[in-house]
């Protein structure tokens, strides 16, 4: 299987995000729920905490910011029913405040590539249906992020204890093909 990330962003500034899991650890992470596809897509977009407030105040009727959206496209019911017989699988649209997610890992004291990890993942898998709406599903979800996050930054440390290299946009388009 192939993973192909858009990334997109309107927020100011550069942000990096972490190359492992802008792919490899995200196939990984959902690989089994998406048996058969060829190629896997998800768009990632960067926005600033004031188009983050006015997407969670339209969808979700919460009006402050947060850290990540997702916006999947084969949920049904609460339940994730992607096509069947297609080899290419868009999964939706997850959205980050980096400004947030920044503020968020200082306030953690934790870095900030570990916690964009955490949200890349963490919308990644809202995407193929996973939630944290009851106690018992949050445990699920968040057990499989944790270890998603940690496979990455366990494997950066094999590189001489460096944290995995980062990325960098600002605004535009930018897509690759990553093999699963």
């Amino acid at each position: 299987m192939k993973l192909e990330i858009e990334l997109t962003g309107d927020a100011d500034g550069d942000f990096p995000l972490p190359r492992d899991i802008v792919g490899e650890e995200i196939g990984t992470a959902v690989l089994s729920l998406l048996e058969g596809y060829e190629l896997v897509t998800v768009t990632l977009s960067c926005v600033s905490e004031d188009e983050m407030r006015r997407l969670n105040l339209r969808y979700r009727d919460i009006d402050e910011p947060t850290d990540v959206l997702s916006f999947p496209l084969w949920e049904d019911g609460g339940e994730f029913r992607p096509p069947e017989g297609w080899r290419s699988l868009p999964l939706g649209d997850v959205v980050i405040s980096p400004d947030f997610v920044r503020r968020g890992a200082a306030e953690a004291n934790i870095g900030y590539n570990d916690e964009m990890a955490r949200m890349v993942v963490h919308g990644t898998l809202h995407l193929v249906g996973f939630d944290h709406g009851d106690e018992n599903a949050a445990a699920v979800m968040l057990d499989l992020q944790e270890r998603t996050v940690k496979r990455v930054f366990s494997r950066a440390g094999k590189n001489n204890g460096a944290a995995p290299a980062s990325l960098r946009f600002k605004g535009g388009l930018m897509s690759g093909w990553i093999p699963i």
